[in-house]
């Protein structure tokens, strides 16, 4: 299987993924139907019951409140008393808390003694109309915010489990959901050592944002850029409607209709309002892999999942990460997999992974 790891391991979790490496099941073999496997599946599974959660956020570029707010579904195992800690879990590109992934991943750790807050960036699926604009992958004072908020409030709500167990809070990023929580970790302001998360997992996530875009340019994923687009464009459509701008800015209709690429986006909207000079100042102040060597002590325990055939996101720079940091970050590299994959007989091979490392650490 080709799979690559370092020596910072503990012993038991790295006994357990020597143990059970990841396969291919039948029919989703390769990148391309590993990838695919979760938009053909419908989720007949069930959720506990979700507490809605309201996270007020500032203006974008901006330290004044104008009623921003990102939504959040807080999902609670049945047994409180031995509740392990809590988990952020973040969406990707164009996605939402409503994506099986999410669900499927959100379900397995509260079944295994997790509370799990699905968090929607701004923008995104049923949480549109609660902000303004769009999310981006260095959106790190939403995600500040909102994380500090968090803190708070089960500091409030699980006053006296917290006392008691000293109870952690970990993230969980699938694909640029792990590159956004990681440029928070990586932006955030330690307040005596004390970091953002206790520790964070990146599956599939992009940390050089110019090579993602000039690999989901490739003829081979016209398909996949034209889904991606498509559901970028909703967002826009959705949120210029709701504040009352589309109808009268033929214009602005215009630049939306006529978009081409995710890179054209980035260029024309997302770039420039979260105050980046140009598309490439973007990619590469977004970009965590340029980064962290000057900010690895800001970052808590950190666990990296890649697969070698992701169509989308290439795993080089994960690779290099490895190679810089070997004693620093747990990761993993496979052969298959796909992007956000992962699909093996025993059901997503990186949920377990993720599910094992946090109740190892």
């Amino acid at each position: 299987m080709g799979l690559e790891r370092n020596n910072s391991i503990s012993f038991s979790f790295s006994d357990y993924v020597k143990n059970k490496p990841f396969r291919e099941v039948l029919p989703w073999i390769g990148g391309d139907l590993q990838t695919l496997r979760d938009t053909f599946v419908i989720d007949f599974g069930k959720s506990k019951k979700n507490k809605k959660i309201f996270f007020p956020i500032n203006k974008i570029l901006s330290k004044k409140f104008e009623c921003d707010y990102l939504l959040g579904f807080l999902e609670l195992p049945e047994n409180l008393d031995s509740l392990r800690g809590f988990v952020i879990v973040t969406h990707g590109l164009g996605g939402s808390t409503k994506r099986f992934g999410l669900r499927r991943i959100s379900r397995k750790l509260a079944n295994n003694g997790f509370g799990v807050l699905k968090l929607n960036l701004r923008g995104s699926g049923s949480a549109r109309y609660l902000a303004k604009g769009n999310y981006c992958a260095r959106c790190s004072s939403d995600v500040i915010s909102a994380i500090n908020y968090f803190k708070k409030f089960i500091n409030l709500e699980f006053k006296d489990l917290i006392k008691m167990n000293n109870l952690p809070i970990y993230g969980v990023g699938l694909s640029l959901g792990g590159t956004i929580l990681l440029n928070a970790c990586l932006d955030y302001d330690e307040n005596k050592g004390e970091k953002l998360l206790d520790g964070l997992a990146c599956v599939s996530s992009p940390l050089d944002l110019s090579s993602c875009s000039l690999c989901i340019e490739k003829s081979r994923n016209y398909i996949y850029q034209k889904w991606l687009l498509h559901r970028l464009k909703n967002q826009l459509w959705e949120g210029f409607d709701d504040e009352g701008k589309i109808l009268n800015n033929e214009k602005l209709r215009k630049k939306i209709r006529t978009l081409k690429s995710i890179r054209e986006f980035d260029q024309k909207f997302t770039a420039p309002s979260w105050g980046f000079d140009s598309l490439e100042d973007y990619y590469v102040k977004a970009s965590p892999i340029f980064r962290i060597q000057n900010s690895i002590k800001k970052l808590p325990q950190m666990l990296f999942i890649h697969a070698k055939d992701d169509p989308w996101v290439p795993y080089n720079a994960t690779l290099n990460l490895r190679e810089k940091f070997i004693d620093k970050f747990n990761i993993f590299i496979t052969e298959k997999g796909g992007h956000n994959g992962f699909h093996s007989i025993n059901g997503c091979w990186s949920d377990e992974v993720v599910k094992n490392w946090f109740i190892s650490i």
